[in-house]
């Protein structure tokens, strides 16, 4: 009589260890990537369909990527103490990574710094023109930063941006209304995909050498 398989029980990679350490140990970061990428998908979807709440989500994604790249670099530091100013989140982000050249963005940042003021009707600082064709141009910018996160690439394609628009590469996955936003008309990340594509198999079989790259 043979005797019935017993499910073998992998013990997790040393990769995948290593991933879960350096999320734990930078867990402020990985959680405002993950709302980061929310925000910017939510920003797309309703700027591709003319609200111009679009800009404040924008403005918010945007804040949200900066100061993840802070504490990707530094855990310990308080980025509260910039509250919600993207050109000084700009700057502050350029001086840990001035070959980006960041700085060529600051009017982009000016103008959602602006756009995110206009949450409320009175404030004299906001904007006074507004356009849901302004959600577009964060693009190249929130690209750029996630492309160059300082955290290494097994954490980068299991986090925030990359890991929602790999999502679907998984064989029991489908696409999400967030992965669907974020790829949906984005000139910036559209030719970067066939290489997100081969980034992510690698990663997955470094995770999960079992099944190369089968699981999630």
């Amino acid at each position: 009589m043979t005797e019935p398989t017993k499910d073998v029980v992998t013990a997790p990679s040393a990769a995948f260890q290593a991933v879960m350490k350096f999320c734990k140990d930078h867990s402020a970061a990985t959680r405002l990537l993950l709302v980061a990428t929310q925000d910017y998908a939510a920003s797309r979807c309703l700027a591709q369909n003319l609200l111009i709440t679009s800009l404040i989500l924008g403005a918010q994604a945007l804040e949200k990527y900066l100061k993840a790249y802070l504490l990707l670099e530094n855990p310990d530091r308080n980025v509260r103490t910039l509250s919600h100013s993207l050109p000084r989140l700009l700057g502050e982000v350029d001086r840990l990574a001035p070959q980006l050249s960041l700085l060529r963005f600051i009017p982009l940042a000016e103008k959602f710094n602006a756009h995110y003021l206009a949450r409320y009707p009175d404030n004299p600082d906001a904007s006074k023109t507004m356009t849901t064709a302004d959600v577009l141009e964060l693009d190249e910018l929130i690209i750029l930063l996630n492309e160059n996160l300082p955290c290494p690439i097994t954490v980068k394609y299991r986090t925030g941006l990359y890991a929602a628009i790999t999502f679907s590469l998984n064989p029991v996955a489908n696409v999400t209304p967030i992965e669907r936003w974020i790829k949906s008309g984005n000139r910036a990340l559209g030719p970067l995909l066939p290489r997100i594509e081969q980034n992510y198999n690698a990663v997955m079989k470094e995770l999960y050498p079992a099944n190369q790259g089968s699981g999630c």
